[in-house]
């Protein structure tokens, strides 16, 4: 016994997954028996000790793009599924009402859809309004910035396309060459400054190396990475660490904040919080229950059952093709999904 909750980010034509593949999901689950159940009736069932439904299933949303009003909003009312779309508060748009794929199909517009995408690539309040009185969607936050930081100093790759959304980001440097250390949501961890010589280092080889062109090579990160030994030995870098009181302040800020926009916004409770990345510690668990939120969501897959911590909300994202197909079989069972789980922590 337990509850399926399944991830999506993007639900558009050239994504990961298209609304073709989406409508074939729903379908899927429909035929396999799942029962669509709403995040807050999950929540109620942990909350007074018992097991949700068997072969129940909730669908989230993270980042709360345009293209779950646009695309995904109708499908989940033709199909009677339940949803919570994670917004990032800050990037919510403002006095945008598009139209559904639906009803441009009914004016013989749908080709019009880019053109709607191209004045936000995320949800408006009105948009979310509307999604929240059609009484499929509840809405939850995503933090209020949803920014990454340099969490460590291993170097996990080097900037290749100057097309990384984060990194640029962070670092306001699209140069190719520029080194990418591991990272984490800025909330999940003391945050790190790089050292800015060793950038200005590395991009100038990449540079006087042909640029895109050296990263056609099959070792360009092994040459990057004898580069970077290479520098350390004749110079010493320097990284500051922030203090953990200004990542207690601004954790602060991003949980509360995005909660007090949501409710002033669609006068609604935001129940439900959503870590980014799915990375969170115990300071950031905390936190999120002293900000009144009810529970919050992971990337750590399995089903939820009354024993479930309500903090750590396990969730499948699903992929591309026929996967979701194939992965029912394991989430149908509390055993086989217990058993999955334990083997594949995030998946």
């Amino acid at each position: 016994m337990g509850a399926l909750i399944l991830c999506y980010h993007h639900i558009s034509y050239g994504e990961r997954i298209d609304p073709d593949n989406f409508e074939e999901n729903l379908k899927t689950l429909k035929k396999e028996g799942f029962t669509p159940i709403k995040l807050s009736e999950i929540y109620n069932y942990i909350a007074s000790g018992k097991n949700p439904p068997k072969k129940s299933v909730h669908i989230t949303f993270d980042d709360g793009y345009a293209d779950n009003f646009i695309y995904a909003y109708p499908l989940l009312k033709k199909y009677g599924f339940y949803a919570t779309i994670f917004v990032i508060a800050n990037k919510v748009a403002n006095d945008i009402k598009r139209a559904t794929y639906d009803e441009l199909v009914s004016m013989k517009i749908s080709q019009k859809v880019d053109d709607l995408l191209s004045k936000s690539k995320y949800v408006s309040w009105e948009e979310l309004s509307l999604m929240l009185k059609s009484g499929n969607f509840e809405v939850g936050s995503h933090s209020l910035n949803h920014r990454a930081c340099f969490s460590s100093k291993k170097i996990v790759t080097f900037n290749n396309s100057g097309t990384i959304e984060w990194l640029y980001e962070l670092t306001g440097d699209k140069r190719l060459g520029i080194p990418v250390y591991e990272k984490k949501w800025d909330c999940a961890a003391r945050c790190i400054k790089d050292d800015l010589n060793l950038r200005n280092y590395l991009a100038d080889f990449v540079s006087q190396k042909g640029g895109m062109l050296f990263f056609k090579q099959k070792n360009a990160r092994k040459i990057m990475l004898k580069e970077c030994k290479k520098y350390l030995r004749k110079h010493t870098v320097s990284f500051e660490i922030e203090s953990e009181q200004d990542r207690l302040t601004r954790l602060k800020k991003e949980i509360t904040d995005s909660k007090a926009l949501i409710e002033n916004n669609l006068n609604t409770n935001a129940d439900f919080f959503c870590y980014p990345w799915g990375n969170y510690d115990t300071i950031l668990i905390d936190e999120i229950k002293k900000a009144s939120y009810k529970g919050a969501l992971t990337l750590e897959i399995g089903l939820n059952t009354k024993n479930t911590n309500p903090f750590l909300l396990k969730r499948v994202e699903v992929r591309g093709g026929k996967w979701l197909n194939k992965r029912l079989g394991i989430y149908k069972s509390t055993l086989f999904s217990s058993l999955y789980s334990k083997v594949y922590r995030k998946i």
